[in-house]
């Protein structure tokens, strides 16, 4: 028959329980034995995970300080990604993150706090590094704050990945199509921008963060005018010509950006000009008065082909002769209007100096980047979109973030709206412009519906 303990007893039991520690927490240990093949959630040290070391943005977030007070005062109130290469012991941020990362490290750092020693993060199984790549990329454009160097440089990094993964080289129909794959929206054009921008702009692009889309595109036509100039005169390939003649220019550019924290296209294309003209040994103005002539007949070619005029084509004869004729006159009035005519329309919304005349565009004109793009107001903002759009300055297949709704057409259509009038010039003078004759077709004060304007 048993008998009850003693109460001496039962309080010995009792203290004795209390010694018992509680059950050991294995899930910090789960990173060395995790099935690597299967999502999962895991506890880990935060010094057992790495930033991304291939993020394509290079800028510091610039909300860094906000994100690791929040996370000082609040916690992490969402959980980071992470994955682990084949054969290595740390883990790396998979899908954005590498910000809160940073923070939490520096607090635990700094307090040595048990709240940032360990955080629960997803796991996901390896896939590979055109995967981690991509994921930054989408993560960093949903989010809106890359740069376009940026952008390129990920892009450009990213095509080097799948080729390695994939065996083989990547031309840009098919890199279209992987990409858009994975995920990626982005077009053969935009693609040949980057590839072009990190081919032939990379110290420029290293040198100056605020490098643009439109700095860019307004560069390449510019350099390959006179990469045609020099080949016209002198043996020397596209690779020579950059390292001798136009890198030099651009390191001159970025050390005075260096000092001066600023960047201007017409700077860097004039340092070129003087650069190519020193390599030749002729004046820079018998440069750019040759340059005006190629463009010029390069502009009459462009204006016969798009007539439809075979170049030897004797049914079309005269037609030719009439247009070699009358072009290059009617070509320079006309881009002369239109370019006074952009400029009228920018003046009324108080932006006349985004306007640069350009010998590089079928229109005679440029826009510059607006130097208040972030505070400058709609009517602004509205115009400058506008006239980048009709002069040909953005991206195939770009969206413009003027909204073609009612208020837009009551815009349009409202004769007592003098920025409204200038606009209507600039399409008169464009349209007039894309007419072989110059003008005659036009209908004065019509605006194009078939497209050409």
């Amino acid at each position: 028959m048993s008998t009850k303990p003693s109460d001496d007893e039962r309080r010995r039991q009792v203290a004795a329980s209390l010694q018992v520690g509680n059950p050991g927490n294995n899930a910090r240990d789960l990173g060395a034995r995790l099935d690597l093949q299967a999502d999962g959630q895991i506890e880990l040290a935060v010094d057992e995970i790495r930033p991304y070391e291939n993020n394509p943005r290079r800028a510091t977030n610039a909300k860094f300080d906000d994100i690791k007070e929040s996370i000082r005062t609040s916690g992490l109130r969402s959980p980071l990604t992470v994955t682990r290469r084949p054969g290595e012991a740390h883990f790396i941020v998979e899908a954005g993150g590498n910000t809160r990362l940073v923070a939490l490290q520096q607090l635990w750092a700094e307090t040595h706090d048990p709240r940032y020693r360990h955080l629960v993060v997803l796991f996901r199984p390896w896939r590979s590094e055109s995967h981690v790549l991509t994921a930054h990329l989408i993560e960093n454009e949903q989010r809106g704050d890359m740069t376009f160097w940026d952008k390129a440089t990920g892009m450009v990094a990213l095509k080097g990945r799948l080729e390695e993964e994939l065996g083989h080289a990547l031309s840009l129909r098919p890199l279209e199509d992987a990409l858009h794959g994975l995920g990626l929206s982005v077009n053969t054009a935009t693609l040949a921008h980057y590839l072009f921008a990190l081919e032939r702009l990379r110290t420029l692009g290293d040198a100056v963060p605020s490098l643009s889309g439109l700095d860019v595109k307004t560069l390449q036509p510019r350099l390959n005018a006179l990469k045609r100039y020099a080949q016209s005169r002198v043996s020397i390939s596209e690779d020579d010509l950059y390292a001798q003649v136009f890198e030099p220019a651009f390191l001159d550019v970025a050390a005075q950006y260096c000092r001066t924290q600023s960047f201007s296209v017409p700077t860097t294309c004039e340092a070129c000009e003087v650069a190519l003209a020193r390599h030749l040994g002729e004046p820079v103005e018998n440069l750019r008065d040759g340059l005006r002539r190629d463009n010029r007949r390069e502009q009459e070619r462009s204006d016969v082909e798009g007539a439809g005029l075979a170049p030897n084509s004797p049914s079309k004869g005269s037609d030719r002769e009439m247009l070699k004729d009358a072009s290059p006159q009617a070509r320079s009035t006309s881009t002369d209007a239109a370019f006074q005519a952009a400029r009228n329309f920018a003046a009324s919304v108080d932006i006349p100096d985004c306007v640069e005349p350009t010998a590089d565009t079928p229109t005679g004109y440029r826009v510059s980047d607006l130097p208040i793009a972030e505070t400058a107001s709609p009517e602004r903002q509205r115009a400058w979109w506008l006239l980048a759009g009709v002069c040909g300055q953005l991206e195939p297949g770009a969206a413009m973030p003027v909204p073609l709704d009612g208020a837009f057409l009551s815009w349009l259509a409202d004769p007592d709206d003098a920025a409204s009038c200038a606009f209507w010039a600039v399409l008169t003078t464009l349209r007039q412009s894309r007419s072989p004759t110059g003008g005659a077709h036009a209908a004065g004060g019509a605006m194009a519906t078939d497209g050409q304007a």
